[in-house]
């Protein structure tokens, strides 16, 4: 995923850009990206409607840009958190247990992150498949290493993304009951992808 902005060089400069930024996460979380026009996102951030092309060329690369900021942070979230941990069930465990507590303290990361769909599939696509990528090779390390059995790494992947995701969801939307004990919901998927499901 590629997009195309000016960085900020001076401490103004960056004030300015984060808040657009910030401005632009709060409206596509309340409006959605077909609701919310670059003239909101000027108003809200206080600035002057020009300025916001000294740093992004159209909406669409702001929003490509906040997708990015978004991938970056919760892969480097995780990377930090399961540097301690030495087996691929810890690292597992911790990685999910991660996201499920950033996603719960951004929940406008899951609306503008799942909002890509409607906006540009090619975008989902990339963000997704980026993702994957990155699963795969851990997954690929850990059967080397005879941590997991063999098998293909590429579906498992994105079954555990999906669990992954739709926990998150649970969470950050309240679906169900007993969100608030994190610890417990993550142990259930554990049993899950340690034991399997069927007796």
């Amino acid at each position: 995923m590629k997009t195309l902005i000016k960085e900020p060089l001076t401490r103004n400069a960056k004030n300015t850009f984060n808040m657009i930024i910030e401005s632009a996460i709060d409206l596509f979380y309340k409006n959605g990206y077909h609701g919310t026009t670059v003239n909101n996102i000027t108003q809200d951030a206080g600035i002057a409607a020009g300025t916001f092309y000294l740093y992004f060329p159209s909406k669409l690369s702001l929003y490509k840009h906040i997708l990015i900021m978004f991938s970056h942070n919760i892969r480097k979230t995780i990377a930090a958190n399961v540097s301690e941990k030495t087996s691929r069930y810890e690292k597992e465990r911790e990685g999910i247990k991660s996201f499920i507590m950033l996603a719960k303290e951004n929940p406008q990361m899951y609306n503008i992150i799942w909002e890509s769909l409607y906006i540009d599939r090619a975008l989902f696509k990339d963000y997704y498949e980026s993702f994957a990528n990155r699963y795969i090779r851990g997954l690929d390390q850990s059967v080397s290493n005879k941590e997991i059995r063999e098998i293909d790494t590429e579906v498992v992947s994105y079954i555990l993304m999906g669990i992954t995701n739709f926990i998150g969801l649970k969470v950050v939307l309240n679906l169900g009951k007993n969100n608030d004990d994190i610890d417990h919901i993550v142990d259930v998927v554990m049993d899950l992808i340690k034991h399997g499901l069927f007796t």
